[in-house]
């Protein structure tokens, strides 16, 4: 069964209107490892809502000795200067942890360092960023009103390293690019089983679907460049058909994407030795849509279901809720 997916491009014609009501969706996945010839994965079960990522691994040591490596967990890289105008997905309020990340290990939770760096043109400013007083991350941050608050002199100087940008000294623009992950020491036993799991609320991007996107010019490029079958498209299209077409939000679907990062599985020995996958829609009448190669199998009333022995993905999931 080959399960289709939308990306979802708002391309003008009847959702021109709507652009404003967008956000984006940022992907984050699973953990990376500095590279080791030892550690394998046994087993992965993921769990993938809009609102909920769920992961837990067990990794085997199959190597004589004990291994004490770094685990991290990438957050997805924020382009600051993009999402001064384009809203952000879903986010806590917590900065720097704008995904609630939370890491257990054997059943014992684990408290992560974090690194946190400012990013321009690939050149690590982040002394600069930091020095002016400003947070390098915009999500949840007050860096709008830092920014505004800084003296002439400190945004001349910010704006001779590139770093902002302003328009005749009254709107500034941040540019660089925020990079942080959380990391940790971890040992693996010899010839032994650790069980790391961890859990955050994903960067879900939110939009508006209407018919146009499935039938129309203006999201032909989108269907091209995903699978949709034509079960998917009749689903759709019957919940379309029943909206109020002066109901709050006309004849349009709410649409939420999520994106996983499942390819950094391959950063382990071999390939993941048992995988299971949960998709989650949240409602019974939402339409759920996403490539996989491979049987899905309905679990529940919201829940779908894949499982594969010995899987090597080759490409991340993206996942669209339809509501």
């Amino acid at each position: 069964m080959r399960v289709a997916a939308f990306m979802l491009f708002l391309l003008g014609g009847s959702l021109a209107a709507r652009a404003d009501d967008s956000s984006a969706a940022l992907g984050a996945g699973g953990l990376v490892l500095t590279r080791q010839g030892d550690i394998r994965m046994a087993a992965e079960d993921l769990y993938l809502s809009p609102t909920l990522v769920k992961v837990r691994y067990e990794f085997v040591n199959d190597g004589p000795k004990d291994v004490d490596t770094i685990v991290a967990f990438p957050l997805p890289d924020i382009d600051v200067r993009q999402f001064w105008f384009e809203p952000l997905g879903t986010t806590l309020d917590n900065t720097p942890n704008f995904m609630g990340f939370a890491l257990s290990v054997d059943g014992r939770k684990v408290a992560p360092a974090l690194e946190e760096r400012a990013l321009l043109d690939g050149r690590d400013v982040t002394a600069e960023v930091t020095a002016a007083g400003l947070p390098i991350n915009i999500a949840g941050s007050d860096l709008v009103k830092t920014l505004d608050a800084l003296p002439a002199p400190a945004r001349k100087a910010l704006a001779a390293k590139g770093l902002i940008e302003s328009d005749a000294g009254r709107d500034i623009h941040p540019h660089w690019i925020a990079r942080t992950r959380f990391w940790w020491h971890q040992v693996f036993p010899a010839g032994k089983t650790v069980i790391v799991e961890h859990r955050y609320q994903p960067v879900t991007g939110q939009s508006f679907f209407g018919l146009s996107e499935l039938t129309g010019k203006e999201g032909a490029a989108a269907r091209r460049d995903v699978c949709i079958d034509s079960a998917t498209t009749d689903a759709i299209r019957a919940k379309l058909a029943k909206l109020d077409p002066n109901g709050a939000n006309g004849r349009y679907l709410k649409a939420y994407r999520t994106d996983f990062v499942l390819t950094t599985a391959n950063n382990w020995k071999g390939p993941i030795g048992h995988f299971r996958l949960t998709l989650d829609k949240l409602k019974p009448d939402n339409v759920l849509s996403l490539c996989w190669d491979g049987e899905l199998k309905k679990t529940g009333a919201t829940t779908f279901e894949a499982v594969r022995t010995d899987f090597a993905p080759a490409r991340d999931i993206r996942l669209l809720v339809l509501q």
